[in-house]
Order: C-alpha cells, then sequence, then structure tokens
C-alpha cells in the first residue's frame, strides 16, 4: 500500500505544478509592453508565478521588495490562462510583481 500512496502523490503534484500558465498582455501592466496577445508565467514559488511587465522608472537603486497581485483565471486541459491587470500609482511600486491566479469557472463580466 505504501508502494502505491507515494506515486500517487506525486502524479497529482505534479499535475499541478506542470500547469502552463498564460497572462493577457495589457499596455501598463502584465506583459511585454507594446505588443498583443498573452505572455508565459514561469512558477516562482507553490502559487505564485512572474511574468514580464511594464515597470516603470526601471532598473533603479532602491531595494525593491516582490508584490503580489491576485487575478482572475481560467483553467483547462493543464493550461491556466489568467487575465491582465494595469497598475496603478496608488498600488504603490510596480517592480518586481508577482502573481498569483485565482481560478474561476469564467472571467467575471467587466462594468
Amino acid at each position: 500500500m505504501k508502494k502505491l500512496i507515494l506515486p500517487l502523490i506525486l502524479f497529482i503534484c505534479a499535475e499541478l505544478v506542470g500547469a502552463q500558465v498564460t497572462i493577457d498582455r495589457t499596455p501598463l501592466g502584465s506583459g511585454t509592453p507594446g505588443s498583443d496577445g498573452v505572455e508565459n508565467a514561469t512558477p516562482w514559488d507553490l502559487d505564485i508565478y512572474h511574468a514580464p511587465q511594464y515597470m516603470p522608472g526601471y532598473p533603479t537603486a532602491a531595494t525593491i521588495f516582490p508584490k503580489t497581485v491576485s487575478i482572475f483565471c481560467v483553467q483547462g486541459n493543464n493550461k491556466i490562462h489568467c487575465k491582465g491587470y494595469n497598475w496603478h500609482p496608488d498600488m504603490g511600486r510596480a517592480e518586481y510583481l508577482m502573481i498569483r491566479p485565482i481560478i474561476v469557472k469564467e472571467f467575471p463580466a467587466q462594468n
């Protein structure tokens, strides 16, 4: 029984970690500026990912602490697709943003 449980746990973990995560590009937020489409995100931690983003004032000599942005994502066929985000000055410094997917069945309607 013990020999069966470990491979099963490894398989389940591989499915969660192995999902490809993409995020929509937006002009002043997620993704490489000046291009349309999606950007691939790379795993940073358990449920935190990093993708290129618009970074005003980069590079800087100041110490920058990463921030996490929670965004809506849909999951299917071992892929996670996330809506893009825009960064506003009232949200603080914008360098080194990480994304945390919030899995939903479909994207919420925008007002």
